[in-house]
């Protein structure tokens, strides 16, 4: 099987280089009907979360492919590498590599790396342009733990140079599992959520903004979380990340545990999403709910919208059959009343 994202190579060859996709995106049918995100009149409620899209050439692919909610790859306020190869591995669903995938599982441990601000302000640009009527991309940004300035005013220079790029939808990522614990737990934390979502959004509105959050230890804490969120002035929550796991063997002698993605997170992000809307809908927090964890197939996005999710999202899937969005827009075309 093969992924638009080669594996064997560093980030910097598949950002120099990729997406290694050679097929031809198939004609799509007009839409039936329009959706609104988040004050944007979109073609569908399905996309791609961050991680898989490293650039402006990957953003116009997925578009291409039918993946009207792409999310640019997680930037920083400044140049940050990679962590070294390997970056990928297939595993199964307790953390064991494996030749062959079971359902698709990988592990994956990139580190949040991130190019120049100069770079950064072109290509979203790029990125922008390159997306048809009906399709909005959003913006991933994250905080860099530095001597000279706060991690939450970090926060904000990187969602301001989402903003100055052109980012019409910013999403800060507050559960990267691949990185220090400063930048990976934010989001566990009630109060920390509330003071640093409030200074984000103060600092880009009008743009909405979107948390991105990971798997909770129970009810209790999410809906803590859930109702910081929104106080702070988040418009949407989108959950969950990649799943913190002990990997066997290690990717190396540093990383004995990274973030596992695919087929085997799927159960607990559908959990995450029937817990989330209850929560939305008994606080009445006005929060739009997007699910992501586990999307494999056509019918994957279904039961998502199914759990509660207002929007649907696919990495793995999506990087592995990158025709995965027009499948389900034909069978959605045929099959109307499926959401």
């Amino acid at each position: 099987m093969m992924s638009i994202y080669d594996m064997h190579k560093t980030y910097a060859d598949n950002v120099k280089l990729g997406p290694f996709f050679s097929g031809a995106p198939p004609k799509r049918e007009p839409p039936k009907r329009f959706f609104d995100f988040l004050g944007f009149r979109v073609r569908s409620k399905i996309g791609v979360p961050a991680g898989p899209l490293l650039t402006s050439k990957w953003i116009s692919l997925a578009g291409q492919l039918g993946f009207d909610l792409p999310t640019y790859k997680t930037i920083r306020s400044d140049a940050y590498p990679s962590h070294p190869l390997p970056n990928v591995a297939f595993v199964d669903g307790h953390g064991r590599q494996v030749r062959e995938p079971l359902e698709l599982t990988i592990t994956n441990s990139f580190g949040m790396p991130s190019q120049s601000p100069d770079f950064l302000l072109q290509d979203i640009e790029r990125a922008n342009r390159s997306l048809a009527e009906g399709q909005v991309m959003i913006v991933s940004v994250v905080g860099t733990p530095r001597p000279d300035r706060s991690f939450v005013q970090d926060f904000i220079r990187a969602a301001q140079l989402a903003k100055e790029g052109g980012a019409k939808i910013v999403e800060a990522n507050f559960s990267c599992p691949n990185v220090e614990k400063a930048e990976g737990i934010l989001y566990q934390n009630p109060d920390t959520v509330y003071a640093y979502t409030r200074a984000i959004a103060q600092a880009i509105s009008p743009i909405p903004l979107i948390l991105k959050v990971g798997v909770f230890e129970g009810a209790e804490p999410m809906e803590a979380v859930f109702v910081a969120a929104a106080r702070g002035g988040a418009r949407a929550i989108c959950g969950i990340n990649s799943v913190s796991m002990k990997i066997s063997p290690p990717l190396d002698d540093k990383r004995s545990t990274s973030g596992v993605c695919g087929g085997a997170i799927r159960e607990k992000a559908l959990q995450f999403i029937r817990d989330g809307s209850k929560m939305i809908r008994d606080n009445q927090l006005g929060l739009t709910l997007i699910g992501c964890g586990g999307i494999m197939a056509p019918e994957h996005f279904t039961l998502f919208f199914e759990a509660g999710a207002d929007v649907a999202m696919s990495a793995t899937g999506m990087m592995w059959d990158p025709y995965l969005a027009m499948r389900y827009h034909a069978h959605l075309h045929s099959h109307p009343q499926t959401v």
